[in-house]
């Protein structure tokens, strides 16, 4: 038994002077090689990087320290993981993680250097990635939600579509759910490219207006539509399938919205009321158009609607207001105000730029979505061959 008790004792001293030497190294985290540090945070989510930075001071510091390289790193994966991991749905690539190809689109601004600092990375940030996936997440909802819409009344008007329509529950939830997913896939870049525009189109009035004179509606119009071109003369537009494909997306933005705002908007005025969102709002401000309607859809299921209140009523009233003070601003400065109009974005410059380029008229083969046997949902324009054949 005294043998046992001393072999007890020696154990626990060991065990003891063992966790003693433990405790005085330094934490892993700090020990582990800096590139080894950005791997591991690089192939976290926003969130989970940002929880990592929360979790002690050790790894707040670090975090904030390896910032530019931890965001280059996070780029670079998923470009890596992009050509792996998309899978094909319906002869398309599934909506995903697409924060590579909006990083190219927005790159990020340029650095501001400061003594001390590793350039290598400059202007790379946790904040930057987290613009590029609000971008992405508006890309993904507003596709959505536009080939939600935009099929589901295709199968309600089209004439081939119609009787073919008229099938079991669960055939209508296939061919529905595969459509949509076929055109939101064809979607999701041309919005993108569209909220770039809006972008680039915004920063170029910011840049040019004075201060003092708010009047570039009456001022400088047809000069407006001229920097919009000269942004449709620069990439990604100088490729000109991008510029029809985007052309497209904006025609049927337009006219989903239009059809939409229906009744409480009159069709002969809605042009000035998509126009206003174009001109003064993201493109988030257009998915709350739409996700207003999805909530009005709900209640209806629910049996909960009232025919005095909606959602889209409740969103149209704010937009009045806009566009009352967008009004007000106008006439501020003693000139007759005058209601923005469609053709004040994108559409008078584009269609400028596709003349120069003889892209007017166009075949729209490319842009087809079928839906049923012989029934087809077209991404097209007033100035595709197509219709302009017609």
């Amino acid at each position: 038994m005294p043998h046992f008790l001393d072999r007890v004792r020696t154990v626990l001293r060991r065990s003891k002077r063992n966790s003693i030497s433990v405790g005085s190294k330094e934490s892993i985290w700090k020990r582990l090689p800096s590139d080894v540090f950005v791997a591991i945070a690089a192939s976290c989510s926003i969130k989970d990087i940002g929880s990592l930075s929360l979790t002690n001071h050790l790894l707040h510091d670090r975090v904030a320290k390896l910032e530019f390289a931890i965001a280059w790193a996070y780029i670079q994966l998923r470009k890596q993981k992009g050509y792996h991991d998309h899978l094909w749905v319906y002869g398309s690539l599934s909506p995903g993680d697409d924060i590579h190809f909006i990083s190219e689109l927005f790159p990020p601004p340029p650095p501001k250097y400061s003594s001390g600092m590793d350039h290598d990375n400059a202007g790379y940030s946790l904040g930057y990635l987290g613009d590029l996936h609000r971008c992405w997440e508006t890309c993904l909802r507003l596709s959505y939600h536009l080939a939600d819409h935009v099929v589901e009344h295709h199968l309600e008007t089209d004439p081939l579509a119609r009787p073919l329509w008229a099938s079991s529950k669960t055939e209508k939830e296939v061919v529905y759910t595969k459509a949509v997913a076929s055109l939101q896939a064809k979607l999701l870049h041309p919005i993108a490219y569209a909220i770039f525009f809006l972008e680039s189109s915004a920063s170029h009035s910011d840049d040019s207006e004075d201060s003092d004179n708010h009047y570039h509606h009456h001022r400088s119009l047809s000069s407006s539509v001229q920097r919009q071109q000269s942004i449709l003369q620069k990439a990604p537009f100088t490729d000109t399938q991008i510029l029809l494909s985007t052309h497209h997306c904006m025609q049927l933005l337009f006219s989903t919205m239009q059809r939409l705002m229906s009744p409480e908007i009159p069709h002969a005025t809605s042009e000035s009321w998509v126009s206003l969102l174009l001109t003064t709002s993201t493109m988030e401000r257009i998915v709350q158009f739409f996700v207003s309607i999805a909530k009005d859809d709900q209640r209806k299921q629910k049996c909960l609607h009232d025919s005095t209140w909606s959602h889209k009523k409740e969103f149209l009233l704010s937009m009045r207001r806009d566009l009352n003070e967008y009004m007000a601003h106008e006439s501020y400065h003693g000139e007759r105000p005058l209601e923005p109009k469609l053709n004040h974005i994108w559409f008078h410059a584009a269609q400028s730029e596709m003349g120069k380029r003889g892209a007017i008229p166009h075949t729209v083969e490319e842009t087809e979505v079928h839906v049923l046997h012989g029934s087809v949902v077209k991404l097209e324009c007033t100035y595709c061959y197509d219709a302009y054949d017609e």
